[in-house]
């Protein structure tokens, strides 16, 4: 079943990539990024793109053997404001779609009766995304909702964007016999950074253009929702969840895997 998971995701992500077009995935060009906001929109997109979800409510795994292995395919909004910055500088087509796939495999484990961690990874050519979780679950009564706060972290590097993101979370679910529907809240603290070279024409002369910024600041927030239905038995996972950004970075994704 591991390889199975493995070859999903190294499947699904060349698929978005070549459905969608080589330009989808194009990052406004370095020499548009000299102005202060649209760098730091530049970092706000990398964050929200990279991003980890652990598609997960506030119910602990719990230890025996409280793990979950799965697949997430996610559809991110470009950052309106990002859109309204090229819009500004008049290099509105500078990103062709307005929403761009990421797929990332998961793995997450109880390792107390109350407290899970996670980890998530993607690579692709020059895209390379990695991060992980902190649950615990700070009330669990024997009926009614539970409530966890949880702490995201992740790295990425995205062509010459690369971004560092910290995520505190609290989230509310309630599990059912095969079902968890959830909801929470998260803020999200952005450091990024843009690192590369660029050859232009210059009046028939090749000039060289290197950008190498580091400390570039951005925030983000959002309120999400989801639904995570598990076949008894098989522990065959399936989920959705959406998140409505208050950045316009919205997203929608779904995850199917094994739980244990």
């Amino acid at each position: 079943m591991r390889r199975l998971i493995l070859s999903l995701a190294f499947i699904a992500a060349p698929w978005f990539y070549k459905t969608a077009g080589a330009d989808a995935f194009t990052l406004p060009s370095i020499d548009d990024l000299v102005s202060p906001t649209l760098q730091t929109e530049a970092a706000r997109l990398a964050g929200v793109l990279s991003q980890h979800r652990p598609y997960q409510g506030a119910t602990p795994l719990g230890t025996l053997p409280g793990l979950d292995a799965f697949l997430e395919v996610s559809l991110v909004q470009v950052p309106q404001g990002l859109i309204d910055e090229l819009a500004a500088s008049g290099l509105g087509a500078t990103l062709p779609l307005r929403t761009l796939p990421v797929a990332k495999l998961h793995a997450h484990k109880g390792i107390y009766p109350r407290v899970d961690i996670g980890a998530s990874y993607f690579r692709l050519l020059k895209y390379r995304i990695y991060g992980g979780d902190l649950k615990w679950a700070v009330w669990l009564p024997d009926e009614g909702p539970t409530v966890a706060l949880r702490l995201c972290y992740s790295n990425a590097s995205l062509d010459y964007l690369t971004s560092e993101t910290w995520s505190p979370q609290i989230v509310v679910s309630r599990k059912l016999d095969f079902a968890e529907p959830y909801l929470g809240l998260e803020y999200t603290w952005i450091s990024g950074g843009i690192h590369g070279k660029q050859i232009q024409d210059v009046s028939g002369t090749p000039v060289e253009i290197a950008i190498d910024i580091d400390g570039i600041r951005a925030t983000s927030a959002s309120a999400f929702m989801g639904l995570n239905l598990r076949v008894p038995v098989v522990g065959l996972k399936l989920g959705i969840e959406g998140a409505y950004s208050f950045v316009k970075a919205h997203s929608l994704g779904v995850q199917l895997g094994l739980s244990w």
